[in-house]
């Protein structure tokens, strides 16, 4: 059974791997034409040196224009022959780049369309390593192995064509090489097999600790657990080095040491051959010369051939990896609807899950105006940015129906959900790209558009400060800006949208008061034009909601204004918003 599913696994990868080869069909035949005429060049050469030899040399003639037009015609087909490998490589290499690269982008553009539930279980280096270091296997297989096995290949057939016509006997002499290659290559391939899977998957590891390590290294410093990653670290790259060992083993074992053993054995049974029909007077000595030389053009292909097989197996492996990701299923047909009209929501009975057994939400029945103001509080796992997600779309409803101004949510295209939606998170995502690039993200917004957006987020006296402005370069997430300002540019970017629905996840948790009152004044502006639904842990950032929700274990327990739920004795809401409170109070006396 597992064979049967590395075989399929195989199959599919090779269909990847070749199914862009004829794309550009002019080109290919422009490559294959190439190769042929570089074929016959090649094969011309000791032919010619065997009409010399045989017609000239051992007759003892040597009339001047006969042999000037052999001369010329030896250097001739050798420089062209040249000419016509270097052209021929430049053709080959051209349609394997271009085939990678669209790989390599067909794999990024499936990424960007899979579904959030599917990153919830996935690597990040893991993932990183599929797309740039398998695809560039793939790569390697183009231009190293495809190229040179066709061409390989193509001047084996020429060299087995010009021995006929030389010799039968010999011929069929040299073509024992080609069993016992075929032989290796088997081998070959059923003892590597197991350890290029392996190595691949180590390596996949290694980066996905690697880029783990350096997203949390002020944790590891934090706990001290230095050592115990550098151990973990050194157990990988142990076991990495121990499967790639075994691969080079196996290589120098098969690859070129037996190819070079088989082509010693085969030029001694030629040699053994020429003399027996040389006592017979039925060969010539240019013969010899031109089979000796055809069959050292004979034994190289095939050791070039062999010795790629182990770029084969890596991207074969490669091939698979990166299939196995295309495979992923994409989410459902998106609807047709281009646009949320006004913002209005509706959660009726709505029931949602991670996991079968352990339910997050619990019959949500919820009703938000378009353009209300909604603060959603709770302790954590009650299901608050759950709840957000299904907004988002980023995971389908397990029961009852969610809806977006009376329809319901899959009606609506990505696009449209993606443009009448924004989120401001908790964890600003800054990229590595000027103020301009981070807020207009791709959508070639108008310079009013983001300046207003910029004012609106509090940023406007801050950009204008700097003196490149819009173009000024952030650093890597941001690092040129303080935590603050890195959320007030989320909030910029989200503005700049002017969506119907802006969901704030723990938007304020994270920073100062002062960075809080400009949220709170944003909010304050968009009250009334744009559906608010608001998960905040600071409860003075929802003090004005037009509702507040308080969550526990999926279900909505309380519900009012922050008025009426300050007037319950006993509630959730009051309890909270009394140990913040407090809070706040003791901070503010030890600051004086």
């Amino acid at each position: 059974m597992q064979q049967d599913k590395q075989s399929i696994q195989s199959s599919s990868a090779f269909g990847l791997l070749f199914s862009y080869i004829g794309r550009d069909k002019p080109l290919l035949v422009r490559a294959a034409v190439l190769l042929m005429l570089a074929t016959g060049a090649d094969v011309a050469g000791p032919l010619l040196a065997k009409l010399f030899i045989d017609d000239y040399l051992m007759q003892s003639r040597f009339a001047p224009m006969p042999l000037a037009m052999i001369l010329a015609a030896y250097l001739f087909t050798q420089i062209g022959s040249a000419w016509l490998r270097y052209q021929q490589t430049l053709r080959f290499t051209d349609i394997a780049l271009a085939a990678v690269k669209e790989i390599r982008q067909r794999v990024f553009s499936h990424v960007l369309k899979l579904p959030i539930a599917w990153y919830d279980r996935a690597a990040t280096g893991q993932l990183v390593s599929r797309i740039t270091n398998d695809t560039e296997a793939i790569k390697d297989l183009y231009v190293q192995f495809l190229s040179t096995v066709l061409t390989n290949a193509v001047l084996l057939i020429g060299i087995i064509i010009a021995m006929a016509l030389l010799d039968l006997r010999l011929m069929a002499i040299s073509l024992l090489l080609i069993p016992g290659v075929i032989g290796l290559i088997y081998l070959y391939q059923r003892l590597s097999g197991a350890a290029v899977a392996a190595s691949r998957q180590h390596r996949s590891e290694i980066n996905n600790l690697i880029s783990e390590s350096i997203a949390g290294m002020p944790v590891i410093q934090a706990g001290g657990q230095q050592g115990r990653f550098s151990d973990y670290f050194e157990q990988l790259n142990t076991r990495y080095y121990a499967s790639r060992m075994r691969t080079i083993r196996v290589s120098a074992l098969l690859l070129r040491p037996a190819i070079d053993l088989l082509s010693i054995s085969v030029l001694i049974a030629v040699i053994w051959g020429f003399g027996q029909v040389q006592v017979e007077g039925a060969i010539e000595i240019g013969v010899l010369y031109a089979y000796l030389n055809f069959l050292g053009r004979f034994t190289e292909p095939l050791a070039e051939i062999t010795q790629r097989f182990n770029l084969y197996q890596q991207a074969m492996v490669a091939g698979a990896r990166v299939q196995a990701l295309l495979q992923q299923p994409l989410p459902a047909t998106e609807g047709a609807e281009p646009c949320i009209p006004r913002g209005g929501v509706r959660f009726s009975n709505v029931s949602f899950a991670y996991r079968a057994d352990k339910p997050v939400l619990k019959q949500l029945s919820l009703e938000i105006p378009a353009g209300s103001f909604i603060g959603i509080v709770g302790h954590t796992g009650s299901g608050k940015s759950t709840l957000l997600n299904l907004l988002l779309n980023f995971y389908p409803v397990s029961a009852g129906t969610l809806t977006l101004d009376d329809r319901t949510i899959d009606q609506y295209s990505q696009q449209a959900l993606r443009d009448g939606i924004a989120l401001i998170p908790q964890e600003p995502f800054i990229k590595s790209a000027s103020l301009r690039e981070n807020i207009d993200m791709g959508r070639n917004l108008p310079q009013l558009q983001i300046e207003k957006a910029l004012h609106e987020a509090g940023l406007g006296a801050f950009v204008s400060q700097l003196p490149q402005g819009l173009e000024t370069l952030l650093g890597e997430r941001g690092t040129r800006l303080s935590t603050g300002q890195r959320q007030q540019l989320v909030i910029a970017r989200a503005l700049a949208a002017t969506p119907r629905i802006l969901l704030l996840d723990e938007a304020t948790a994270n920073v100062d008061s002062e960075t809080e009152s400009v949220v709170q004044q944003a909010l304050n502006k968009l009250h009334g034009q744009t559906t608010l639904i608001v998960v905040a842990h600071r409860l003075s950032t929802i003090r004005r909601a037009d509702r507040i929700l308080v969550m526990r274990q999926g279900e909505v327990v309380e519900r009012g204004t922050h008025a009426e739920l300050m007037q319950s004795e006993h509630g959730i809401y009051r309890g909270l918003y009394r140990l913040q409170y407090q809070a706040q109070q003791v901070e503010m006396a030890e600051h004086q």
